[in-house]
């Protein structure tokens, strides 16, 4: 009964408040940030619990996001439902968030807040427990391994598999595993 209202409530409050998210550095104590921080925090008290929750795993959810600016080609599998700064997320064609997986668009780092993009491309997979930080992405048809990350700037080639922290190549990853 109050799922889609808060759903819209939330929508609303990004687009008024926010707009469009865009490649920014704020100062920790900033508006901005303020800002940020209650769309961020509405859709975790009220929309997740009462909705996202719910259709993770659907083809609904992704609806939900593209309301709040997540760009979500065809075909993409939803598992998890834990995406900020919604317009600074790309998820092509076929693409898959596993359970517990993080495309993690912002950092803060001196006390600023650094907010950039994760492209995960056509047929591109993170597994369980993987983040991807700001700038990052994930090639097509490339695959982040479970309790993964991929730092900023970094990319997984198209259609390779890369695993660990720091990510390397799953062959070189059990090579090394056995030294």
């Amino acid at each position: 009964m109050f799922a889609l209202p808060a759903l819209l409530f939330t929508a609303l409050a990004k687009w008024i408040l926010i707009g469009r998210y865009q490649r920014a550095e704020w100062p920790l104590w900033s508006v901005n940030v303020w800002l940020s921080e209650f769309v961020t925090s509405t859709y975790e008290s009220l929309v997740a619990p009462l909705l996202t929750n719910t259709l993770t795993g659907t083809p609904f959810l992704a609806w939900a996001f593209r309301l709040l600016g997540v760009e979500i080609g065809a075909r993409t599998t939803l598992l998890a439902n834990d995406i900020t700064e919604y317009d600074m997320v790309r998820l092509g064609d076929e693409a898959v968030l596993n359970r517990q997986s993080h495309p993690q668009t912002h950092l803060f780092e001196d006390r600023v807040m650094k907010i950039g993009r994760v492209d995960i491309d056509a047929g591109g997979c993170m597994n369980t427990y993987s983040i991807c930080l700001p700038n990052s992405s994930i090639g097509s048809y490339g695959q982040l391994g479970s309790l993964s990350l991929v730092m900023k700037g970094e990319t997984v080639p198209a259609g390779e598999t890369w695993e660990g922290d720091p990510i390397m190549p799953q062959h070189r990853r059990k090579l090394w595993c056995y030294l």
